[in-house]
């Protein structure tokens, strides 16, 4: 034990020794045969003196050595665990309690005793001025930074202004127009016009909210350049543009085509994108024919293009442009930006330093300055903020609400009740569900397709469907006048539906700022929306966290209580679809909430049992336990030692002729956090996880090693 505490504490041994001993008031000689003495003594006094100042007023439960390694971990833990005898309950109420739970201390299955207590730090911020480190003062940051914010970059701007100062082309300036805007964005207004003023050509990173025209922020510029330069290299690529999905890719490149269509003058301008699920030696055909001036890509197709035909094609890139910078790095592709970079400077017919950068991002925190460091060519750096730091990072368009339930199987309950009262108000109703894991999606887009049959379209969209069938679903849900969208977070960010009315969410989202992301949505292009989260009281430290990381107060809020016909009616639409397969869209959940525990400060002990008991609450059967296959496989998703939920929980033989092995969580084929397919909690790869964007696989990219290009369908 002494040496454990030795560990701990990384002291030599005899002055730890001689701390102890003070600690206990005995005097002890040079010889190590007191050790064990001095120990108990130190041990004895510590308990009677009532522990340590982190237990003050606890009702704990557990031993008091709890409170001894507790006290190892410093004093930054200690504020969180005063009066430990408040769990969290809903008399705290919702959204004024500091710390949700008050206890999340405990063993790291979430009770409020034993020596392996899991304790969360203080949050790291009070302000989202202290959230993010500007890129003045960031030391990494080596370029000098031109600051535009609201302050001194406020001017309204519209684009008949744009023309008659010859900053945008006639050209340009009649297809912006035939398309029916009714002006720039305050987005566009602060980013266009001195992206195209600058005389130095500056490299630029420009942050702004979801939803507020940052593509056309960027592709007015692009198209510009292309206009100025249409006699050089014309059949060569001067725009690179890179999409963290493809589904964005195809967004921008419908986008192009926009503006292609109301002026033919700028077809002559040939775009063509490059992702991946498609045939790669098609698109290399369409790059033969189309020679275009715009390539759209996600990084691991366009490095794969790179390799094998950048002398051809990219020899005079003026441009690249990375849209979604965040998400990019979220996703692991920080490698794959830093490859693109270099290869296209290093075969740039001018200058290893000619390409212009021009980065977009809704958040701009240290992992996007490193990278907009590394990746841009200019000695200056122009900075286009268009979020006041006193904002909150949600639109200010979106009305915000919280229906909170007792239980997870409730907030089921109110999601189905929300739904049915918005189609009998409102028969055009056009919405987007988000759901946590792609077992979830499909189950619950199965349901509300057989509910809603003849009154709203339902859309099921995640991704591990094929690319061909995730265009085609995009597509028709962007015509459609009512519909909804049932979706995991592949949809939460860069996607744009019009006329999107409302946003739900059943839970949380994978990550907090796709909270963000997801509301989006809707309220776009100057409308307004609105976006209602249903979740379970447990659930309710994500409200605290959305408050103090991302200034964010819903405040909006209201209870549900399903009544007993309610509760009837569901459990007979779950065993009328019962080739669903509940018990494992519940296990998919439960893996969903354990990886979810840390980041927003769930107590296990409760949040886990309650999904779990979700399956005999919506059956309606007090009884009904969720059928495994083993009890190994409790083991493998870590919850053999969470007595309250293996006991929710029948070891059951299976029939492996049924479709998948009830695994498919751990092998990356269920949690859609952030696109195609993988779950990166729960493999073990260098990147930060494989969503399908990228084959994720171990190149030296420094030594140019030469990929193989067989199963090209399996890249992204």
């Amino acid at each position: 034990m002494l040496l454990r505490i030795h560990r701990r504490s990384n002291l030599p041994s005899r002055l730890l020794l001689s701390s102890l001993s003070k600690v206990a008031g005995i005097t002890t000689s040079n010889d190590n045969s007191s050790a064990t003495t001095v120990f108990t003594e130190a041990r004895r006094h510590y308990y009677q003196e009532g522990g340590s100042k982190n237990s003050s007023n606890n009702n704990n439960r557990g031993s008091k050595r709890r409170d001894w390694d507790s006290d190892s971990r410093g004093p930054r833990y200690s504020k969180h665990y005063n009066n430990n005898n408040d769990r969290g309950s809903s008399n705290s109420g919702y959204f004024n309690t500091k710390n949700y739970g008050g206890n999340r201390g405990g063993r790291s299955s979430g009770g409020r005793g034993g020596s392996s207590s899991r304790q969360y730090p203080p949050r790291r911020y009070d302000t989202m001025e202290d959230a993010e480190p500007t890129l003045e003062t960031n030391s990494k940051f080596t370029k000098k930074v031109v600051r535009l914010d609201s302050t001194n970059n406020n001017e309204e701007v519209t684009l008949d202004q744009l023309h008659e100062e010859g900053i945008i082309d006639t050209m340009l300036h009649k297809s912006i127009s035939r398309m029916g805007f009714p002006g720039l964005s305050p987005v566009q207004q602060r980013t266009i016009k001195p992206i195209l003023s600058s005389t130095t050509n500056d490299d630029v990173i420009a942050r702004a909210k979801t939803g507020t025209g940052k593509t056309f922020a960027f592709l007015i510029p692009m198209f510009q350049h292309l206009i100025n330069t249409q006699l050089d290299s014309r059949y060569m690529v001067k725009c690179v543009i890179v999409a963290p999905t493809r589904d964005l890719a195809l967004q921008i490149e419908a986008e192009v085509k926009k503006i292609h269509d109301h002026n033919y003058g700028l077809k002559k301008f040939g775009c063509v994108s490059l992702v991946g699920g498609t045939n790669f030696g098609m698109a290399m055909r369409r790059m033969d024919q189309i020679r275009p001036n715009i390539v759209i890509a996600t990084p691991g197709r366009l490095i794969d293009v790179l390799q094998k035909y950048g002398n051809k094609f990219f020899k005079y890139v003026d441009f690249k442009i990375l849209d979604e910078a965040d998400r990019l790095l979220e996703i692991g592709f920080k490698e794959d930006l830093e490859f693109v970079s270099g290869y296209l400077n290093d075969i740039n017919a001018k200058a290893k330093d000619h390409i212009r950068t021009l980065l977009f991002s809704a958040t701009l925190d240290e992992k996007v300055q490193v990278l907009a460091n590394e990746i841009m060519n200019k000695d200056q750096c122009l900075f286009l903020d268009t979020v006041d730091k006193n904002e909150p990072e949600a639109h200010e368009k979106i009305d915000q609400a919280v229906v909170v339930t007792n239980h997870f199987a409730e907030s089921v309950y109110a999601t189905l009740d929300h739904l049915q009262k918005q189609i009998v108000a409102d028969p055009g109703y056009k919405g987007i569900l988000f759901a946590p894991t792609v077992k979830f999606t499909r189950f619950i887009a199965k349901l509300l397709q057989k509910e809603f049959t003849n009154d709203l379209p339902v859309l099921e969209f995640h991704g591990q469907l094929d690319q061909r069938r995730r265009t085609n679903l995009v597509n028709n849900f962007k015509k459609m006048e009512k519909g909804l969208l049932v979706c995991t977070d592949v949809g939460a960010r860069g996607m744009d539906f019009p006329n999107v009315k409302e946003v739900l969410q059943v839970g949380v989202p994978s990550e907090l700022p796709n909270y963000i992301h997801r509301i989006g949505r809707t309220a776009r292009s100057g409308k307004e929306g609105s976006s209602t989260l249903f979740i379970c009281k447990d659930e309710l430290p994500f409200i605290d966290r959305l408050k103090f990381e991302k200034n964010i107060i819903i405040e909006n809020s209201r209870d549900f209580q399903p009544d007993e016909e309610m509760r009837t009616e569901f459990a007979k639409k779950i065993e009328e679809n019962s080739s669903l397969g509940f018990g494992e869209v519940l296990i998919s959940v439960i893996s969903f909430y354990r990886s979810c525990i840390k980041e927003y400060g769930f107590r296990e002990r409760d949040i886990l049992p309650e999904i779990a008991s979700s399956y005999a609450v919506l059956l309606n059967k007090p009884d009904a336990k969720i059928p495994v296959e083993s009890f190994s496989f409790l083991e493998k998703m870590g919850l053999a030692r969470n007595g309250r939920v293996r006991d929710m929980f029948e070891v059951k033989p299976r029939n492996y002729d049924e479709e998948g092995d009830g695994n498919d969580e751990f092998n990356g084929e269920d949690n859609d956090s952030f696109g195609d397919g993988g779950n990166y909690r729960y493999n073990n790869n260098n990147r930060r996880g494989n969503y399908g964007h990228s084959n994720n696989r171990r190149n030296n990219y420094n030594s140019n090693r030469r990929r193989t290009y067989d199963n090209n369908n399996s890249f992204e």
